[in-house]
């Protein structure tokens, strides 16, 4: 793999109508070699239900890997652990699923 190689990108439908938007791409300049953006938003609205992002300098007092969250409209920001991307995929997704809106 080389820097810039798109490693995930993924659009998804859900059955109450959110959508789901995985990307991620080969990235030597960000922790852990890889920038990745894991959204699960209502495409009506535009709101925002949960996100996994990093950066590549430490931002909202989380470090570089952190977990957004909208709860009653306030966004919360915490540190999240990255092991690799397939084990973060997999949370990402396992907490959607334990949150279903249905």
């Amino acid at each position: 793999m080389a820097d810039g190689d798109v490693l995930v990108d993924t659009a998804m439908m859900l059955p109450n109508g959110e959508r789901v938007r995985l990307f991620a791409v080969e990235s030597s300049e960000y922790p852990g070699g890889v920038n990745y953006r894991f959204q699960h938003y209502d495409p009506e609205t535009g709101a925002e239900f949960l996100r996994y992002d990093n950066t590549r300098i430490p931002t909202h007092g989380a470090g570089y890997h952190h977990r957004h969250a909208w709860i009653g409209g306030e966004e919360s920001v915490i540190a999240i652990e990255f092991v690799d991307l397939e084990t973060h995929l997999t949370r990402f997704e396992t907490e959607i699923r334990a949150n279903d809106r249905e």
